[in-house]
Parts: C-alpha cells; structure tokens; sequence
C-alpha cells in the first residue's frame, strides 16, 4: 500500500530485525537494525518507521539514523498508537517510549520541520466474539477485556502519522 504513495520508479527497500516480517515482505529486503540502516549517508528520498519505534528503548536513536541516510529534502514518516487507542477494551495502555502524545516533540529532537496527521475514529471492526479475544490477545490485553463489549463492534482506533522534513 505504501508503494503507491511513492513517485513512479521509486525504489523501496524494506528493512527490518525481525525474520517473521521479512518473510512476509514484497520488496528487495535487508534484515538490520533500524539504528544502524546498512545506507550510506544521505543516499535515500525517503525513510518510514511505521509501527515500531515504540519496540526501541531509545527511539531517537532510529530517528537520527534516519535523518543521516536521508539526503536533502527527504522525508521522514513514523506512525504508533494513543495510549488511549482502544476505548471500547481498555481505559488506557500502558505508556511507551513513543506514544501518540509524545511523537511528535520526540521526532522534532531530530527534524526541525514536522507535522502530526491525527486520527480519532473507529475503524477496525471486529464482528465476533472470537476476533474481539484474538484482538485482545494479540493486544496484551486481559482476556476479561473481551466482556466490555458485544460484537460486532468498531474499535475507536487513536494515534498519529508524524512527519520529518530533512
């Protein structure tokens, strides 16, 4: 999906640690670091870290590795959660290292130039009991989560898209 926002003939890479989600991966893929990309400096138009710095302990250490292999102009996109996502199951999750409410002044540490796209809507279905529990789970939720609602329901999905202009 990404891929079609890019420009025609652009080249995209995917870069990730994770063997599981290089499998799945459609593109040319390198399994690295996000903290030390296998790029040369300013050598790419544009860099996403989508769902994942909030893994990092230290996400502004991917997000100045980032900007170095960046080259004039680049962009920079990063996406994560609210920590009030999911109003329907839970009454908030646990902070992390890069939550909504903090991504944008943590990207700002390394770009000077960023804008937060916002949203607050439902829009994840789940139209049963079972997806509602497999839903928990996969969100380290307690399994009496799944209680608070009756399917089908939409989940209020909060969070944000965060931009860094190089």
């Amino acid at each position: 999906m990404l891929e079609r926002l890019l420009p025609t003939g652009w080249p995209a890479v995917v870069v990730d640690l994770s063997p599981t989600q290089l499998a799945e991966a459609p593109h040319p893929k390198v399994r690295a670091d996000a903290r030390q990309l296998p790029l040369p400096d300013q050598s790419v138009a544009a860099v996403t870290m989508l769902w994942m710095l909030y893994h990092l302990d230290d996400p502004v250490a991917a997000i100045a590795e980032a900007d170095r292999v960046l080259g004039p102009g680049g962009l920079f996109v990063a996406s994560t959660s609210s920590r009030r996502n999911d109003p329907e199951l839970t009454d908030a999750y646990d902070a992390t290292p890069f939550d909504a409410e903090e991504a944008a002044d943590i990207v700002a540490t390394v770009f000077a130039h960023v804008t937060v796209e916002r949203w607050d809507a439902p829009m994840t279905l789940l139209p049963d009991r079972e997806s509602v529990v497999r839903y928990c789970r996969s969100h380290l939720l307690a399994p009496e989560a799944a209680d608070r609602v009756s399917p089908p329901v939409w989940l209020t999905k909060r969070g944000c898209l965060v931009y860094g202009l190089r």
